[in-house]
């Protein structure tokens, strides 16, 4: 086979692939935070939520956390969590409140530390959330604690 033949075959063969690729309902994944037909609520969220948070605060230092965090399924939630500020571990209560819209993201207002906008998948077993602030870049992963 010489060179002009195999660079046509690679031609016609990445022209089918692509092909394949734009009409073809399995040529990439979709990025969705729930199942088709599935919305969520407030109710989606409900029950207690075991949370890590890891970041960064500015001019501080890095922040870890672990903790637990109850939402009451109306929009309000409390959290009791243990920080680790830039080697400084102390204890953390709050309370807060949030909005889901049907698309399964949200926004959780905990007192005394602003807007952070969040995704729910998984059912409502998980949840992502990061911060809003500017001072600070976290995010905090939460897994539904026990049984449903």
């Amino acid at each position: 086979m010489n060179v002009p033949s195999a660079f046509k075959l690679s031609a016609i063969a990445f022209t089918c692939v692509l092909v394949l690729l734009t009409f073809s309902n399995h040529g990439l994944p979709k990025v969705q935070a729930h199942e088709d037909g599935e919305s969520c609520s407030v109710a989606t969220l409900n029950g207690l939520y075991g949370q890590v948070l890891k970041g960064q605060v500015f001019n501080v230092g890095p922040i870890v956390a672990v903790g637990v965090t109850r939402f009451d399924g109306k929009g309000h939630f409390t959290t009791d969590q243990t920080i680790n500020l830039n080697g400084n571990v102390f204890q953390e209560p709050g309370t807060g409140t949030y909005t889901v819209n049907r698309d399964c993201t949200g926004i959780a207002d905990l007192v005394g530390a602003g807007l952070h906008s969040f995704v729910i998948v998984d059912g409502g077993k998980q949840m992502d959330l990061m911060d809003n602030n500017s001072a600070e870049v976290l995010t905090i992963h939460f897994t539904k604690v026990g049984r449903e």
